[in-house]
């Protein structure tokens, strides 16, 4: 039992993590519980809580490092300018856009590839000057669909090698 919380434990923690996500999370809970059932759901489910949590955290780190940041008296005046001028220019460039802003950022968060997860997803949602709940939501639908994606990956693979290989 014991093993199988820690377990369950490093699921949710590859969920959370910037570079896995759900990508790490998947696979990770088919090579701890593919023998269980039952414990393969709760690892997918588990790992899917880790993911689902990062939206609201990111975006919340980002408010308060932003807040530092514009809040400072002078001793990141250099960040700052540079932080201003980068936030101005990509809100610039998003401009006319906001309507594709949400559906843009699901479909981003959706493709299961590195670099388009619920953290980047969250950066981009911050720096584009999106609602937090507008962001969370669609970061979130975007986990659920790299979920799906991934799952049926994970699935259609292991099937693939149990019919050449045996096992």
């Amino acid at each position: 039992m014991d093993n199988v919380l820690l377990e369950l434990l490093l699921v949710l923690l590859t969920g959370f993590l910037p570079v896995a996500e759900i990508r790490g999370a998947i696979p990770l809970a088919y090579y701890f519980f593919r023998a269980n059932p039952f414990l393969y759901v709760a690892g997918l489910a588990t790992g899917l809580a880790g993911n689902l949590v990062v939206a609201p955290v990111a975006l919340y780190l980002l408010r308060f490092i932003e807040r530092v940041i514009l809040d400072d008296n002078g001793r990141l005046s250099s960040l700052r300018k540079i932080y201003v001028k980068i936030v101005d220019y990509a809100r610039r460039k998003a401009a006319g856009h906001e309507k594709m802003e949400f559906a843009g950022l699901l479909v981003f968060v959706a493709i299961p590839l590195p670099g388009t997860g619920a953290w980047t997803g969250a950066l981009v949602a911050h720096v584009l000057g999106m609602r937090p709940k507008d962001s969370i939501l669609s970061i979130n639908l975007g986990v659920l669909g790299a979920f799906i994606i991934v799952l049926l990956v994970v699935e259609a693979g292991a099937t693939v090698l149990k019919m050449i290989f045996g096992v």
